[in-house]
């Protein structure tokens, strides 16, 4: 199942945003189309040299510190993706590769970094799948005038 819910990272139409930790610890979050699944890893292109994001990955990926992707699908279905900065690729082949396709696909952008993050765990966070896990883990919080209209 991992995989398929990784896949839909490659959906143009799905909202991406990446979650990291700025210096007071608060949390950064970006909206980030080129956030990608490949081979289960997942791959994110920086193009600002001196954005944020990449200052705060890199100093998760020194500390190995966890980033949060939220996914939401064009069925409005939403995950949470918790993962980790494995590499940063900015130079050689590899690199290359993905500053041609940035080239390719947007002709004035640079390409800055190149990362690669390893998912540690996804759940779903779709509200109706979140309420039906906790109506089964914790019938107890149910309000007492939904019990009463046998709910």
């Amino acid at each position: 199942m991992a995989h398929e819910i990784l896949e839909l990272l490659n959906d143009p139409q799905s909202v991406k945003i990446l979650v990291s930790v700025d210096d007071e610890g608060l949390p950064h979050p970006v909206v980030k189309e080129s956030l990608r699944n490949e081979n289960d890893n997942i791959v994110y292109t920086e193009f600002l040299e001196s954005s944020n994001t990449n200052r705060f990955l890199t100093k998760a990926l020194w500390f190995e510190k966890k980033v949060v992707i939220l996914l939401l699908t064009r069925q409005n279905r939403s995950f949470k993706i918790v993962a980790k900065p494995v590499r940063a690729i900015v130079s050689g082949k590899a690199f290359q590769k993905y500053y041609e396709e940035v080239q390719n696909r947007f002709k004035d952008f640079d390409l800055s970094t190149v990362w690669i993050l390893k998912p540690l765990e996804i759940s779903e966070q779709t509200l109706q799948k979140r309420l039906d896990e906790e109506t089964r883990a914790r019938s107890y919080f149910l309000h007492l005038d939904r019990l009463a209209k046998g709910a």
